[in-house]
């Protein structure tokens, strides 16, 4: 409920103030989980994604932005993030966020691992995602994200049609993930098509 009531409220607020538009929704699973994978330009980049969908996505977040009250509930209950430590091991935060999905619910990741704002360029993946993605057997969802970094610029996000994940090998782990990327990578091409 506190989710529906954030994204809605999310997706108002960046229609009106930012111009946000949103393509290929229809690439978005209506039920069962999927891992939603998007390029990484700002901290607001879930609330784009929460706003863009009509599914409750489980995002992770690192542990010291819980430590504040307020929040720790507008993430958890608002956002339906889950805190990650980010100097611990990181097979925890993959099967966290296998478990997730292995409960059936949507999870969102940024497999560039950091905020990439110099240009609408793509950072190389790091592999947890795919082996996420692979280990949970859910489909990918890529999205790309652009405007969001630029003040006063109208946000546009564009959903890619879902992809399924290989069997769980070590040489489809490293394909799989550049796979998601160049998905990723011609969706920010194909966004640049419709806004500029």
């Amino acid at each position: 409920m506190v989710y529906f009531i954030v994204s809605r409220f999310m997706k108002l607020l960046l229609m009106l103030t930012r111009g946000l538009k949103i393509y290929g929704r229809e690439n978005i699973p209506r039920k069962g989980a999927f891992l939603l994978i998007s390029n990484h330009k700002s901290n607001n980049d879930p609330f784009v994604l929460a706003a863009a969908t009509n599914r409750v996505i489980s995002f992770m977040g690192k542990a010291s932005l819980f430590k504040h009250p307020v929040a720790k509930l507008v993430l958890g209950n608002g956002l339906k993030a889950f805190p990650v430590n980010r100097e611990g091991d990181p097979r925890i935060v993959l099967n966290q966020s296998v478990d997730i999905l292995m409960q059936g619910r949507p999870t969102a990741m940024f497999p560039e691992g950091t905020r990439n704002r110099e240009d609408d360029s793509l950072c190389d993946f790091k592999k947890g995602a795919a082996l996420v993605a692979i280990r949970a057997k859910v489909p990918v969802v890529p999205v790309a994200i652009l405007g969001i970094n630029i003040k006063k610029s109208k946000i546009y996000a564009l959903f890619g049609k879902p992809m399924i994940p290989p069997e769980n090998t070590r040489e489809n782990i490293a394909a799989f993930n550049l796979e998601m990327h160049d998905a990723v990578g011609k969706l920010i091409d194909e966004l640049k098509t419709k806004i500029y």
